[in-house]
């Protein structure tokens, strides 16, 4: 249990929610009253408020475009600069895929998906031509027969 004296150093955030099971998503929005707060819940006009379908089982969450941090405007004053987002702004149901160093859906690949797939096959196929034409020919330290000084044994296990 938390006293009020503990309490007062742990400021509410911006939209007012204490504990992490508020910030839960509600229930599906069935009428346009229910979308209308939840819109208002998330910081978004009604146009632009649209859920994600309702067998997802994000309930009232809003489906928010994928826009990665890379495709993000880099001299826009954001209030987080290094997150590239705003206080209060809503995030992505799948943020944590969308960050700085991660994938960014809007990202033009530096080479074609057929030129990949040719360097990749091509290296996999010269090592493994190599491999098979040089199995013949085996690298090793070359070295003779051992030496003895004549014939006979030259070792003993019992004492004389």
């Amino acid at each position: 249990m938390v006293n009020s004296q503990f309490a007062v150093y742990f400021p509410k955030n911006g939209i007012g929610l204490d504990w992490n099971y508020q910030y839960k998503p509600g229930p599906y929005p069935k009428t346009a009253e229910e979308r209308a707060a939840a819109a208002k819940k998330y910081g978004l006009s009604i146009e632009e408020y649209k859920p994600y379908p309702e067998e997802m089982g994000y309930g009232d969450y809003p489906k928010l475009p994928d826009i990665g941090d890379d495709s993000k405007d880099p001299t826009y004053p954001y209030d987080l600069p290094e997150f590239k987002r705003n206080f209060n702004e809503p995030l992505n149901v799948r943020a944590e895929i969308f960050g700085g160093d991660r994938y960014d859906p809007a990202m033009r690949p530096r080479f074609s998906l057929a030129h990949q797939w040719t360097w990749f096959l091509g290296t996999i196929g010269g090592v493994m031509l190599l491999f098979f034409y040089m199995e013949d020919y085996k690298f090793g330290r070359p070295v003779t027969a051992k030496q003895y000084p004549g014939q006979g044994t030259h070792y003993l296990f019992t004492p004389k």
